[in-house]
């Protein structure tokens, strides 16, 4: 397999394939068991899918900092050797044994009577997803983008392939879960073989191993609140609000599943890519992020427009139990958007090396997510969509203003030394 695609047309081409692939997958997966369950089936189901997902975004902050920190080095250049394969292998144990180990506090208030039967699927696609994540993160340094556009479409195909597997023998919630979480460390077991040769011994990391620790410790903060805003807010539903009835919890879940399975998927993929895009624009990446942003307004529009007239038909035509209004799909899809931005607006601070603001940024916006969806009064419905729109935000103004700031102070300080030497 080869693993080039390193022109910038090229890679997001692949990447944006793969993610296409992937995204229609996961969002093909989320329906099709959204028409086969009731929702008060489909609430368990999403309660899963949320939470493996959210410890999934926590660690993809691995990947964001293996990929910033990664250099290409020609073969049989003197550099520290398998660093980045010893941080994979530590990190996966590291994050199997606390899983676990505190499994006990976590799996009965989540998952219920079925807690017990779920923690170990859990814990196996965790820790195979710190591999998927090293490895990556890896390529993506590398801009060995159709190697990482295989590891993401062949890690959807395969989750996707395993749940219709499940659904047609007619298995259970703790078979669906097992189906989502064996992908992850299949893929790399899968494709390793076929682009090891092009890969190692050529990449080094401009850090040590505690530098490694420390910035990927910071990216994992950050990927916390990644988590709570991207794939566990359906989690984050059930736990805010305990009271809400299993139908209407499964209804929200599905829509929210239905909207955001592609955006998750999405947005892990492309983290790589941007911070690699972003590095090599250097005092064009302001550029290049308007660009962008202008962009995803425009498909954020269209999408919401389109949610929200054809969306409850849809939805009576084909998922009848799942009653949604118009204004809630178009909000909902909306708030997709703001969160795609912040999204974007992360791998432009990261770029630059910023983790102190790009953690904040991610930080505030979960902490502001969580506040509304606690304190704003009416419905379900009300305060979730102003909890989506607040959160991120105001998790962009906190990026664009600190990387604003750093900037001014950047040149105030070279003004300084100029009048110095004068």
């Amino acid at each position: 397999m080869p693993i080039g695609g390193r022109r910038r047309t090229g890679g997001v081409t692949s990447i944006l394939v793969a993610t296409a692939v992937a995204g229609g997958s996961g969002y093909l997966a989320t329906a099709i068991v959204g028409a086969t369950r009731p929702p008060t089936d489909y609430a368990a189901f999403g309660v899963f899918w949320a939470t493996i997902y959210l410890v999934i975004a926590v660690l993809s902050g691995i990947q964001q900092e293996v990929t910033r920190a990664t250099v290409p080095v020609e073969p049989g250049t003197p550099a520290p050797r398998h660093l980045a394969f010893r941080f994979g292998a530590a990190t996966a144990l590291v994050t199997a044994v606390a899983l676990a180990a505190t499994a006990v506090f976590w799996a009965a208030p989540v998952f219920g009577a079925d807690g017990a039967r779920l923690v170990p699927p859990i814990v196996l696609g965790a820790a195979g997803y710190v591999v998927v994540a090293v490895i990556s993160g890896t390529l993506s340094g590398l801009r060995a983008w159709t190697a990482v556009a295989f590891m993401i479409g062949v890690d959807g195909v395969l989750r996707l392939a395993a749940i219709l597997t499940v659904l047609a023998v007619g298995g259970d919630v703790v078979a669906l879960a097992w189906a989502i979480a064996v992908p992850f460390p299949l893929t790399p077991l899968l494709l390793w073989w076929f682009f090891r040769r092009a890969v190692v011994g050529r990449s080094s990391l401009d850090v040590g191993a505690r530098a490694l620790v420390w910035n990927s410790a910071r990216t994992v903060v950050a990927s916390v609140a990644v988590g709570v805003l991207v794939s566990g807010y359906p989690l984050l539903l059930k736990v805010a609000r305990p009271d809400t009835p299993d139908a209407e919890l499964g209804s929200v879940i599905f829509a929210v599943n239905l909207v955001r399975a592609p955006l998750v998927i999405v947005v892990l993929a492309l983290q790589g890519y941007l911070v690699v895009a972003f590095r090599s624009a250097g005092a064009r990446s302001w550029r290049l992020f308007g660009r962008i942003a202008a962009a995803l307004a425009g498909a954020t529009v269209v999408l919401a427009a389109a949610a929200g007239l054809v969306g409850p038909p849809i939805l009576e035509a084909w998922w009848p139990e799942y009653v949604l209004s118009g204004w809630f799909l178009a909000a909902l899809v909306a708030s997709s958007g703001l969160l795609g931005l912040l999204c974007v607006s992360g791998p432009l601070v990261l770029a630059r090396a910023e983790h102190g603001i790009y953690t904040t940024g991610w930080v505030v916006a979960a902490v502001t997510t969580i506040v509304c969806l606690v304190a704003v009064p009416g419905g379900l419905a009300t305060a979730m969509i102003v909890s989506l729109v607040a959160g991120p935000v105001v998790g962009v103004a906190v990026h664009l203003v600190g990387l604003a700031v750093r900037r001014r102070q950047a040149r105030a300080a070279d003004a300084a030394e100029a009048e110095t030497q004068a």
